[in-house]
């Protein structure tokens, strides 16, 4: 039977990538209006008026570029992640085979710095939990991945594992659900 699934992680901007944000639109609206008020009453106004529209339209491009979300499919053990920018454009960021991996597990308890090339493909928000996959790919090389699969995704992913990281990774999983179930029965409480 095949398996096929697909998760869309919208990434959350820091807020220092929404101060820069703001001040792209601060700056395009200046530009853009000493573009016109330069050539006010000139015989070049009509430059001004082009050039006060080119700084809002780079400005509305570069600002939107910031959009970032990240698209995770998984079918038959093999996943993709893609960067999706502003709903306008695609890149494929890795594929790998969920056999290949050499180690799995939460982020937080992984050292990212190991040499290895680093995918970040993370929701970049507190409230989720963020996974690791270490695994060797034909042209990045030992590569690790930090992402944020939603349980659906996860749940296929570790049965695509290999046996032992498997084991460990469904004793994680099995962790993570009691965690969550203590949560909620606090929550009725």
């Amino acid at each position: 039977m095949d398996s096929f699934k697909e998760q869309i992680v919208r990434k959350n901007l820091s807020q220092k990538d929404k101060m820069t944000k703001y001040m792209l639109m601060i700056a395009s609206v200046a530009l853009a209006a000493g573009c016109f008020l330069l050539v006010l009453g000139t015989p070049f106004m009509m430059i001004g008026v082009l050039a006060a529209g080119l700084a809002l339209f780079g400005g509305y491009q570069l600002t939107t570029r910031m959009d970032v979300e990240y698209e995770y499919i998984f079918t038959n053990g093999e996943v993709d992640i893609d960067k999706i920018v502003a709903q306008r454009s695609r890149k494929r960021l890795v594929t790998f085979k969920c056999s290949s991996v050499t180690a799995f597990g939460k982020a937080g308890d992984h050292d990212t710095d190991s040499g290895n090339t680093l995918v970040f493909a993370s929701a970049n928000e507190d409230e989720l939990i963020d996974y690791y996959a270490e695994f060797n790919h034909k042209t990045l090389g030992k590569t690790t991945l930090v992402f944020t699969p939603d349980a659906a995704i996860l749940s296929l992913i570790v049965k695509a594992l290999p046996a032992q990281i498997r084991r460990e990774a469904a004793a994680l999983l099995d962790e993570i659900e009691a965690d969550g179930e203590d949560e909620d029965n606090y929550e009725d409480e």
